[in-house]
C-alpha cells in the first residue's frame, strides 16, 4: 500500500509540474510584455539564453546577469544582446 501511495504522489507531482519542463513564463513590466523562456535554456548567471517576447512576436538572445527570488516569483536581470539594453523579468515559479 505504501508503494502505491508513493507512486500516486510522484505522478501527481510530476503532472502538476509538467508545464515547467516546457517553458518558464513571466513578464517584463518595464516594456509591458509577456516573456517565455523555452525548454533547453539553462537560466544561470553568466549563461546565454533565448526568450520569446510577445510584444515584438520575436525570439531574442540575452546574457543572464543576476537572478534572485522575490515575492512574485524569480527576478532575472539580463542584457538583451539584440539591442544591448539591460532588462528585468519577473518569472512565475
Amino acid at each position: 500500500m505504501k508503494s502505491a501511495t508513493f507512486f500516486f504522489i510522484f505522478f501527481l507531482y510530476f503532472f502538476c509540474n509538467l508545464s515547467q519542463l516546457f517553458a518558464w513564463e513571466g513578464y517584463d513590466y518595464q516594456n509591458k510584455t509577456s516573456i517565455e523562456i523555452s525548454e533547453g535554456n539553462l537560466v544561470r548567471e553568466g549563461s546565454l539564453i533565448q526568450f520569446y517576447e510577445t510584444k515584438s512576436d520575436n525570439f531574442r538572445t540575452a546574457k543572464i546577469v543576476y537572478i534572485q527570488s522575490v515575492a512574485a516569483g524569480t527576478e532575472i536581470e539580463l542584457i538583451d544582446l539584440d539591442n544591448k539594453k539591460t532588462r528585468f523579468f519577473i518569472m512565475r515559479n
